[in-house]
This record gives structure tokens, sequence and C-alpha cells, in this order.
């Protein structure tokens, strides 16, 4: 993918744009990425994304910063598999949000060679908050740039509708609203190492981008892929505080049993597919219950 960032210009290409966050380029963005494909194949033009490098609200309200469903890098890993070969991705600072609509059209006009920009059902730009298309057309129109609004993709389908869901442990209508597997991606680090001792030795994940959401509490199957290895495996992933081994209030950990391995990965990266829910997680009053619950989870992760 050819990724444009603030300073690398190219005022001679004739593009046609698409402007977000794609925070998770989820169904609804992906019909957004179809919508623009298909204006820019009647206009001759290069389909092109316009993205922040960080979220738009840590420069306007750092603390109402939502947790994130992707980091940068996979957004672009995700955009280049709906068929985006170009993404010019822009830093949300004071400059850019001071800058109006009209003045954010020009910019991209001249720096990037933006002739259409197509935004979607609710898209907002510039300091002026303009509302309805047809002021956004004119301004366009004004500064040399065609100005087009997608249709409505649908209603559920939207980043804090799928933040919902994965809080509330709902990973299978949260895949289906971002149309693959959410995912996690983490270093191995060193815990108690209590799961080795009845027999489910578990991965700690110190997840790499403290950004990311984190779903609810509870137990998951998951699918875990160690790059270094080249080979992915089923696991139970539990995220809570281990109220059955662990004191009152003790610290948020992420662990996955990962089914049949029993490799050495400790500082290894790691990535873990979200597939489905199990169970909430809860006390156990003996070793011995909790050892035959994890064996109900392991055959529930095999099916």
């Amino acid at each position: 993918m050819n990724i444009l960032q603030q300073g690398n210009i190219n005022p001679e290409a004739n593009r046609i744009a698409v402007l977000g966050t794609f925070d998770g380029v989820h169904k609804g963005h992906q019909f957004l990425l179809d919508f623009m494909k298909a204006q820019a194949q009647q206009r001759g033009l290069e389909p092109t994304v316009i993205t922040f490098a960080q979220h738009p609200l840590a420069t306007i309200r750092p603390n109402d910063i939502p947790p994130m469903l992707s980091t940068l890098e996979n957004r672009l890993i995700h955009l280049e598999k709906c068929g985006i070969d170009c993404c010019i991705v822009l830093d949300f600072n004071e400059q850019l949000q001071q800058m109006t609509a009209r003045e954010f059209l020009n910019m991209i006009l001249l720096n990037y060679g933006i002739k259409t920009l197509v935004i979607g059902f609710n898209t907002q730009f510039g300091k002026d908050r303009i509302k309805g298309v047809e002021q956004y057309k004119a301004i366009g129109e004004e500064v040399g740039i065609e100005v087009i609004q997608a249709p409505e993709y649908g209603e559920g389908v939207c980043s804090s509708a799928i933040r919902r869901h994965l809080l509330n442990g709902e990973i299978i209508e949260a895949n289906e609203a971002l149309g693959y597997r959410f995912s996690l991606c983490g270093k191995v680090v060193k815990g108690k190492q209590l799961g080795r001792t009845i027999g489910f030795p578990t991965a700690n994940i110190e997840v790499s981008d403290s950004k990311m959401l984190t779903p609810g509490n509870g137990v998951y199957v998951v699918d875990v892929t160690i790059p270094h290895l080249g080979k992915t495996y089923r696991g139970m992933l539990n995220i809570g505080r281990r109220p059955t081994v662990d004191v009152a209030n003790a610290p948020l950990s992420i662990e996955v049993h990962i089914i049949n391995f029993n490799g050495d990965i400790y500082d290894k990266e790691i990535n873990v597919e979200f597939v489905k829910f199990i169970r909430e997680e809860r006390p156990f009053p003996t070793l011995d219950a909790l050892i035959a619950q994890l064996t109900l989870d392991s055959q529930e992760a095999m099916k």
C-alpha cells in the first residue's frame, strides 16, 4: 500500500477519497469503501482513504477517547484487504483541528490531488461543524472538489455498537458486524505460573497497545497465532481477576491456555482471535472444581 503522511504531498495525482477514522474497518466502512471504489471506476480516479494516525478526540477531548477496535497498523492491513492501494494518514493536530471545511477541502486538493470526496451518511469535518451534505457540496464546488454522499449502510453497524458487543462478551455479534474476528496482539510475560500446576498452563498476555479495547471479563474460545512459529492453535482465554487462585481485587489479567501446545513463548508476540464467549468468570470452592470446569471449557473450545 502507498501510504502518504504529513509533508509527503502529491498534488499532481487524480484521486477520489473517503474520509474517516475507520476504527475497526467494519462492515459499514467496507460498504463505504465499495461505494467509493465504484465511483472511482466511473470517474477514472484513484481510490484513496484519508484517515488519522490517532483518534481525533486525542486532540479535541483526550478524556473521551473510546477504546480502539484496531491499531493504525491493523487498520491499514484491513483497508488493503478491502482493495485500497493508497492511504493518506494525517496527524489530527491543533492545526488540523482549527481548519474550516473550506480550508480542509482546499488542503486535500492542493496537497494530495483529491478531485472527488465521498462522505459517509453522518460525516462531519471542519471546525465550523457544517451540517448537511448540500453545504459541503457548495463549498466543494467553489474550491474545485466534487463532494458526493454515500448511501446509508444500515442501522446497528458502527464502531460504538461493536464496542458495546465486545464489552458485553457478545463476540459472535461483534465479529458479524466487523466482518472478521476481533483480535488482540501482545507479548507473553511471566505470571505466577499457577496454571501449569493444575495441568492448564497459560500464557499471560501484555497487550501491545494500551489504547485497544479489552472485551468483558469471562472465558472465551480463541485462535492463537504464534508468528515466529507460523502456526495457529485453538485456545481458551480468560479475562479477569482469577478469583479462585488470586487475592481480592487482583489486577486484571489476560491469559490463554493454548491447547495441545507446550513450547516456550516467553517474550514472544502472539495474536489471539476471539471466536466465542463460553462463560462468565466466577470463583470455585476448590481447585478440583476449577480443574473440572477448565476441562469442560477445553472440550467446548475444541468443538
